[in-house]
């Protein structure tokens, strides 16, 4: 009976930890949707033609269209929105 008690208590922790390690993994997510959109919106402006530009030129590029620039935008706000959470949030984890 004490057996059936221990697995039946390894199987309940099991099942609490993946819920919290969901439940964090979806915070971590949403807080990296939130900064990159702010980000983001950084780039909403009538200046974007320079950086076209300069990513033609660093590129060797002429092709650099609406769509490829807002995927670049995209990318890289939310590699940097990543890398503000792991110094925002990691620096508590030993």
């Amino acid at each position: 009976m004490q057996l059936h008690k221990l697995v039946e208590n390894g199987y309940e922790s099991a099942y609490c930890n993946m819920l919290n390690n969901i439940e964090m993994q979806d915070a971590k997510e949403e807080w990296i949707e939130s900064r990159a959109e702010e980000l983001i919106k950084n780039f909403s402006n009538d200046n974007d033609w320079q950086i076209i530009e300069l990513l033609k030129i660093k590129l060797e590029s002429k092709s650099i269209d609406d769509d490829i620039y807002n995927q670049f935008i995209v990318d890289i706000c939310y590699s940097q929105a990543k890398t503000e959470y792991k110094e925002k949030f990691n620096k508590w984890r030993f």
